[in-house]
C-alpha cells in the first residue's frame, strides 16, 4: 500500500507552527526518512498521516484512496513511539498480541502470531518478561513486533531510537530496515539523526518551518542539495556567501574560488557548497583555488580529523585522514557547487 499527503497544512492553534502544503508520496516497499530541526513539523506530519490530526487543508490518501476523514483505529496503521509505549503489566507476548485481540483474532491463534513476531526481533526467550525487565533495544524491538504483528497496510515510526544509546542505535536502525524490507510495506520513519536517516531510507525528505524543503536519495541529497537550506542541514558543509563574476569563477569571502558558475548570471548572489572531505591538504599543482592559513582546530574522530583550517576571510573546514599538518589546502573546482541564494 503506497501513503501519500496531498497539500497538507495544519496549524498548532495558538502557534504559527505546523505543517504547510506538504505533498509526499511513500510507494509500497518504501521507506522515506523525515529529518529537520526540532519545531520543524516532522511529528505533526506523521500524526495527521495516522489520523490523530486532522488537516486544516488537504488530503491523506491511503492507497490512492482518501483516508483525511477516517479514524485512527480503521486505517491500520503500524506506529512505533519514542517512548514504545509497552504495557507495564504485561508480558512481551501479551504486548505483541494486544492488537490482534482488538480485531478480534482468536485467543491461542493472536499467540501463536506474537510469538512468530518475536522469534523475527530475535526475542522469543524473552516472551514470558514484562518491560521492566527488558532493555532499552529489547522493548523496541516488542515495540516494533507489535506495530507489524496484525500486518499493517503501513509502518509510521517517530524517533523511534532517540532514547537508545549511540551503539545500540547503530544495530537497531539495521534491524528496522531488515525487518521494514522482509514486511515490504510502506514506511515513515521520522528522526533528528541524519545520519540514521541517511544509512537507511530509500529517500530523505529535509522539512524547515513545515514545508519539505527536498526530498531525494540519500546520495543525491548529500551530493547535490537543492537549496542552501539543505547543503547547511544535512551533513558538515563549507558555506560561503558569493557573486558570480563569470561563467568560471566566483568571489567569496575566502578570495576568488575557481568553479562552474554556467548557469547564473554575471552580478548574481548564490551560496558556494564544498564538502570538508572534498578538501586537500596541500597546495594545488597549478595554483587553482589554493589558500594559505593556519590550523584553528584539529579534531581526532577516530577514522579521520578534522581541521578547522584559518584562511583570510574566514575558515576552511577539512576532513582528512593525512597526518600532514597542512599550512595550506586546496579546492579542486569540480568539489565546489553553486547553489542559488535562499
Amino acid at each position: 500500500m503506497s501513503v501519500a499527503t496531498e497539500a497538507v497544512s495544519y496549524a498548532w492553534p495558538g502557534s504559527a507552527s505546523g505543517v504547510r502544503g506538504v505533498d509526499l508520496r511513500i510507494a509500497p516497499g518504501e521507506l522515506v526518512a523525515v529529518i529537520g530541526p526540532s519545531g520543524c513539523g516532522k511529528s505533526t506530519l506523521l500524526k495527521l498521516i495516522a489520523g490523530f490530526l486532522a488537516p486544516d487543508s488537504g488530503r491523506v490518501l491511503l492507497d490512492g484512496r482518501d483516508a483525511t476523514g477516517v479514524p485512527p483505529r480503521r486505517r491500520d496503521l503500524g506506529i512505533v513511539f519514542q517512548a514504545y509505549a509497552l504495557f507495564p503489566h504485561m508480558t512481551a507476548l501479551d504486548n505483541v498480541a494486544w492488537p490482534l485481540g482488538l480485531r478480534g483474532v482468536p485467543h491461542a491463534e493472536r499467540r501463536r502470531r506474537a510469538a512468530e513476531m518475536l522469534e523475527r526481533v530475535g526475542l522469543s526467550a524473552h516472551a514470558g518478561h514484562r518491560p521492566g525487565a527488558l532493555s532499552g533495544g529489547q522493548q523496541q524491538r516488542v515495540a516494533l513486533a507489535r506495530a507489524l504483528v496484525f500486518g499493517p497496510r503501513a509502518l509510521l515510526l517517530d524517533e523511534p531510537l532517540s532514547a537508545l544509546d549511540a551503539a545500540l542505535r547503530v544495530s537497531m536502525r539495521d534491524e528496522i530496515r531488515r525487518l521494514q524490507q522482509e514486511s515490504g510495506i510502506a514506511t515513515l520513519h521520522i528522526t533528528h539523526d541524519q545520519e540514521e536517516a541517511l544509512s537507511i531510507a530509500d529517500r530523505v525528505a529535509v522539512m524547515r518551518e513545515g514545508r519539505i524543503l527536498q526530498c531525494a536519495a540519500p546520495r543525491e541529497l548529500y551530493a547535490r542539495p537543492a537549496t542552501r537550506s539543505v547543503a547547511g542541514f544535512v551533513g558538515h558543509a563549507n558555506l560561503w556567501e558569493a557573486t558570480v563574476l563569470d561563467e568560471g569563477s566566483l568571489r567569496t569571502p575566502i578570495g576568488t574560488v575557481r568553479a562552474d558558475a554556467s548557469g547564473f548570471v554575471p552580478g548574481s548572489a548564490v551560496a558556494v557548497l564544498v564538502r570538508p572531505e572534498r578538501v586537500r591538504p596541500g597546495g594545488a599543482p597549478d595554483g587553482v583555488n589554493q589558500f594559505p592559513g593556519r590550523i584553528a582546530r584539529d579534531r581526532f574522530l577516530g577514522s579521520f580529523r578534522r581541521i578547522d583550517l584559518a584562511v583570510p576571510g574566514g575558515v576552511i573546514v577539512i576532513d582528512t585522514a593525512s597526518d600532514m599538518v597542512p599550512e595550506a589546502v586546496h579546492i579542486p573546482p569540480d568539489a565546489v557547487q553553486v547553489l542559488p541564494a535562499d
